[in-house]
C-alpha cells in the first residue's frame, strides 16, 4: 500500500484548504461586508483554486465540478434572499442524499464506498477480495452514512440555536473534527480487517500516494 503518512498531509491539508480557510474567509467579508459579499468572495476562492488546478494541468474529480455548480446555485440563491441560514441550510440536503447512498448500496450488496475507494487510493485487486469477503466496504458505508447523518443533524441544530457567527466557529471546528474521527475509524477498521484475514500490510512510506496511483 503506498504510504499513510503522504496520504495524512494530503488530508491535512485538503481540510485546511476545503473547510478552514473557506470559513475564516466568509467569517471575516461577513462581518465587514454582509452576507452577499461573503458568499462571492468565498465562491470566488474555490473558483480560483479550481482554476489554478486546470492551469497547472492537474486532474480535476468529477465530484469538484459538481461542488461547483452547487456553490453558483447557492451564491445566486443568497443573493437573492440575502439569508445566510437557507446559504448553509442548502449543503444539508446534499449531505443526506450521500448518506443515503452510502446505506441502500450497501444493502444492496453493492457499496458504492468501494468504487470511491478505488479512486481515491490504490488497492491491489488481492486485496480487494478480501476486503469484499470481509464486508469491509458494508461496514464503511456504515461508518460513513452515520458520520453523514450526525453532519446533516449537527449542521441544521446548529444553525437553529446559534447565532451566524457562533455557527461559522462551531462548524469550523466540528465539522473536520468528526470528518477525521470518521476516518481514523476506517483505518482502524481496515487494520482489523486485515489482522483477521491473516494479511500482513507493508507502507511505502518513501513511494507516496501519487507515484503509487500513477
Amino acid at each position: 500500500m503506498p504510504g499513510w503518512r503522504p496520504i495524512v498531509r494530503q488530508v491535512l491539508t485538503r481540510t485546511i484548504l476545503v473547510s478552514l480557510l473557506p470559513m475564516a474567509v466568509f467569517y471575516t467579508t461577513l462581518s465587514l461586508y454582509g452576507v452577499r459579499a461573503a458568499a462571492l468572495v468565498t465562491a470566488s476562492l474555490y473558483y480560483v483554486g479550481l482554476l489554478s488546478r486546470v492551469i497547472r494541468k492537474k486532474p480535476v474529480l468529477a465530484a469538484a465540478l459538481l461542488a461547483a455548480g452547487l456553490l453558483a446555485l447557492r451564491t445566486i440563491i443568497v443573493f437573492l434572499t440575502g439569508s445566510a441560514f437557507i446559504y448553509f441550510l442548502q449543503p444539508v440536503a446534499g449531505t443526506v442524499a450521500v448518506a443515503t447512498a452510502f446505506a441502500a448500496t450497501a444493502l444492496a450488496g453493492r457499496p458504492v464506498l468501494e468504487r470511491l475507494a478505488h479512486e481515491f487510493c490504490p488497492i491491489a485487486p488481492e486485496l480487494s477480495d478480501h476486503l469484499r469477503s470481509a464486508r469491509f466496504f458494508s461496514w464503511l458505508s456504515l461508518v460513513w452514512t452515520v458520520t453523514y447523518g450526525i453532519n446533516a443533524v449537527g449542521t441544521v441544530w446548529l444553525l437553529t440555536t446559534s447565532s451566524l457567527h457562533g455557527f461559522i466557529m462551531m462548524k469550523a471546528f466540528v465539522g473536520p473534527l468528526l470528518t477525521m474521527t470518521a476516518a481514523l475509524i476506517t483505518f482502524f477498521l481496515f487494520h482489523h480487517t486485515v489482522r483477521t484475514r491473516n494479511l500482513r500490510i507493508s507502507w511505502a512510506h518513501d513511494q507516496g500516494w501519487a507515484a503509487a496511483k500513477a
